[in-house]
C-alpha cells in the first residue's frame, strides 16, 4: 500500500495548496483605483474643464455690471423726475421779490434793516415765516469760510434766510443743485468766478446770483451782512452746508442747531400745505 504524505508538522495527509482564484472585474477595478492613488471604493471627481472658471468669473461680472446700469438708469430716471417738479411747481417766493426787499433797505444798520424785512416778509407770506421764539442766529462752517445764519422760511423746494459775518471770511463757494442769490445790505462781497481770471466786489444793494452747478471762491469782509434766497431741490445743499461741522469742527450743537430750525420750517411749510385742505 503506498504511504501517505503528511503536511510537515501535521497530523494528517499533505494536500498541496489551492491555486489563486482569479479575481473578479469589480475587485480588480477596485485595485486599480487604489494603486491609482484614489480611495478605494469611491468615483474619483472629474477634473476642471478648461475655461470654467473665466467663464463664471465673466458671468458674475456681466451680473454686477447689469445691475448697476440699472441703479444709474433708475437714478437718472428719479433726477428727471425731480427736475421736472422742480420746474414745474409754484414757488411761493421770487428771487426778484427778495432782491428788491433787501435793496430797499441795503445801507441801514443791519439789525434794523433785518427786523424791517421779517416784518414786511410776514406781511406779504403770512404763516410761511418763522416766529420770533424760532428764529436763531447759527454758525455755519463750510468751504473754508465761517458765517451765520437767521432761517426765515424752509421748505424742500425754497428757502430764505440772514446771513453775514463779523469777522473777514472766505473760501469756496459750493456747488449745489440750487439757484442762489444774495443781496448785500451792509459791507462788502467778493467772488472769483470758475474759469476767471478776475474777482468782483459787490456793494450793499447789489445782487449776487450763484447759479445752479457753479462754483466761486467768494470772500466777506468784517461787518458784511445779506438777505439770501435759494431755490431748487434744498436737501441736496446741506452736504456742503454740514461736511465741516461733520469732519473739521465737529460742533455737533451748531449741527444739531441747524437741523432743528431746518425742521422747524419744514413742519411750518407742512402745516401751511395742509391748511389750504381745511385740515
Amino acid at each position: 500500500m503506498p504511504a501517505r504524505s503528511r503536511k510537515p508538522g501535521g497530523i494528517g495527509p499533505f494536500q498541496p495548496p489551492a491555486p489563486p482564484r482569479r479575481a473578479g472585474a469589480a475587485a480588480q477595478a477596485v485595485r486599480g483605483v487604489a494603486a491609482a492613488g484614489a480611495v478605494p471604493g469611491r468615483v474619483p471627481l472629474p477634473l476642471p474643464v478648461p475655461g470654467a472658471a473665466e467663464r463664471g468669473m465673466g458671468a458674475a461680472w456681466g451680473r454686477r455690471a447689469l445691475r448697476a446700469g440699472l441703479a444709474l438708469g433708475a437714478l437718472a430716471l428719479v433726477l428727471q423726475v425731480l427736475r421736472g417738479w422742480l420746474a414745474a411747481k409754484r414757488y411761493e417766493f421770487t428771487p426778484a421779490e427778495i432782491a428788491q426787499l433787501a435793496r430797499h433797505h441795503a445801507g441801514l444798520d443791519h439789525e434794523l434793516a433785518f427786523s424791517k424785512i421779517i416784518v414786511e416778509l410776514r406781511k406779504k407770506h403770512p404763516g410761511h415765516i418763522l416766529p420770533d421764539e424760532d428764529l436763531q442766529w447759527v454758525f455755519v462752517n463750510a468751504g473754508g469760510w465761517m458765517g451765520s445764519m437767521c432761517l426765515l422760511h424752509a421748505s424742500l423746494t425754497e428757502y430764505v434766510l440772514l446771513f453775514g459775518t463779523a469777522v473777514d471770511t472766505g473760501g469756496h463757494s459750493g456747488r449745489y443743485w440750487a439757484d442762489i442769490s444774495d443781496t448785500v445790505i451792509s459791507g462788502t462781497f467778493r467772488q472769483w468766478k470758475e474759469g476767471t481770471t478776475r474777482s468782483e466786489i459787490y456793494y450793499p444793494g447789489d445782487t449776487i446770483v450763484h447759479q445752479a452747478g457753479e462754483a466761486t471762491s467768494v470772500q466777506w469782509s468784517a461787518g458784511t451782512w445779506m438777505v439770501e434766497y435759494g431755490r431748487g431741490f434744498i436737501p441736496s445743499t446741506l452736504a456742503f452746508a454740514l461736511a465741516d461741522t461733520l469732519f473739521s469742527t465737529q460742533d455737533f450743537v451748531t449741527l444739531f442747531y441747524t437741523l432743528r430750525v431746518y425742521a422747524k420750517g419744514l413742519l411750518l411749510e407742512a402745516n401751511a400745505f395742509f391748511s389750504t385742505f381745511g385740515c
